[in-house]
């Protein structure tokens, strides 16, 4: 794989992966663009929820947008959106409320009490099933599948909105926590910084290959400019990388 490091490089190795990624900041706005324009296209379906958990309203984009068109359908053949659809958005997450000593967990946030094995339901679950028997294909392949739709829509809108988020501040100044340049930055800084070893300062003797940068870090420091103990193995050091004398 290209550019395959991770936390170990030389400087030699991170100056072509620099110039590749700057180089992939040149189409973003259009990237940005292109994405915002598909979250357009796929529109926003929302529901509301109380403090028990139930639906108190929702909120859907008119019917020429994707999600708007599921809701119109979803209606259309008979769904309850009040009591069928509780969609949950990444940000409304669905937890269990904690307990306490004298009272055990049993709520969910939503104000469903949680279930214990053995509910005794044989006789009425089986009547159930007969009288579903003959609109299981309605509930299965047209409501169901349609609920199915209505959830990776949302969920693809919510990804969408993540990657235009995550663009917007890659592309931001130095100034911006997260964005390349500032991210850049951080790794300039150890480089420049001796003690970090994990990243070997190659400007002097080029290792473009990367590879003396897994070399091991020295025991002590044999020094490089004519001080201290030579170096018998590959190490690297506050200095950089030393090599075996001969």
């Amino acid at each position: 794989m290209a550019f395959d490091f991770s936390g170990t490089f030389t400087a030699s190795q991170f100056t072509r992966f620099r110039t590749y990624v700057q180089d992939q900041l040149k189409p973003i706005d259009a990237r940005i663009q292109h994405l915002q324009a598909e979250r357009d296209r796929v529109g926003n379906l929302l529901f509301a929820y109380d403090a028990g958990g139930i639906p108190t309203g929702t909120a859907n984009d008119p019917p020429d947008t994707y999600c708007g068109k599921l809701f119109g359908a979803y209606e259309v053949l008979g769904g309850d959106v009040e009591f069928d659809l509780n969609v949950r958005s990444s940000s409304q997450p669905l937890f269990q409320i904690a307990g306490s000593e004298a009272r055990p967990a049993q709520l969910m946030s939503n104000g469903e009490v949680m279930a214990v094995a053995g509910l005794g339901d044989a006789p009425s679950s089986l009547i159930v099933q007969q009288i579903k028997s003959w609109v299981s294909d309605d509930l299965k392949y047209r409501r169901g599948a349609l609920e199915r739709k209505i959830r990776r829509a949302i969920d693809y809108a919510e990804q969408l909105d993540l990657e235009i988020g995550q663009l917007k501040k890659t592309k931001g100044d130095a100034s911006v926590d997260g964005s390349l340049a500032f991210l850049l930055n951080q790794i300039d800084a150890m480089i420049a910084d001796g003690r970090y070893t994990a990243v070997t300062n190659d400007l002097t003797d080029p290792d473009p290959h990367g590879k003396l940068a897994r070399a091991p870090v020295a025991g002590y420091m044999p020094g490089q400019d004519g001080k201290g103990t030579p170096a018998s193995t590959f190490e690297r050091t506050y200095d950089g990388l030393a090599k075996p004398q001969v």
